[in-house]
C-alpha cells in the first residue's frame, strides 16, 4: 500500500467513530488495481465509501497522491465530482470536508440542489 493510501487509512480509524456518530457509515476498501489503457501504465487506488441513507460518497485516492471524489444524491438525483491533490496527510481534513457535509445533508450544503 503507497503512502497516501496509508493516509486515507489512518484518517479512516481516527474518524469512523464521529462519522457514526453524525449518521454516516464509513469503509475503507482495499487497493483497487486499475487497467492499463492507451499506453498508459495500470493505476493502483485506495478508496473510502461514505454513505447516509440515500446519500453516497466515494472518494479514490490514487499512488500518485491526487484524490479524486465522487457524491450521488439518489433521491434527488444530485451528483457532484471533484479532483484534489494530496501532498500530505494534513490535507486529507480539506478534501474530504465538502463530501462529508454533503453526506451528511447539511442545511446549505449543495445536496438540497
Amino acid at each position: 500500500m503507497g503512502e497516501s493510501a496509508l493516509w486515507l487509512t489512518n484518517w479512516h480509524a481516527a474518524h469512523q467513530d464521529g462519522l457514526r456518530a453524525r449518521g454516516i457509515g464509513a469503509v475503507v476498501n482495499r487497493p483497487h488495481r486499475g487497467t492499463p489503457t492507451r499506453g498508459r501504465p495500470k493505476a493502483t487506488a485506495v478508496s473510502l465509501t461514505l454513505e447516509s441513507g440515500e446519500r453516497l460518497g466515494h472518494v479514490f485516492v490514487w499512488e500518485s497522491g491526487s484524490a479524486s471524489l465522487l457524491f450521488i444524491d439518489s433521491r434527488s438525483e444530485y451528483m457532484w465530482q471533484d479532483e484534489q491533490e494530496l501532498s500530505s496527510e494534513g490535507d486529507l481534513p480539506r478534501v474530504l470536508a465538502p463530501l462529508i457535509e454533503l453526506v451528511e445533508g447539511l442545511p446549505g450544503s449543495a445536496s438540497r440542489g
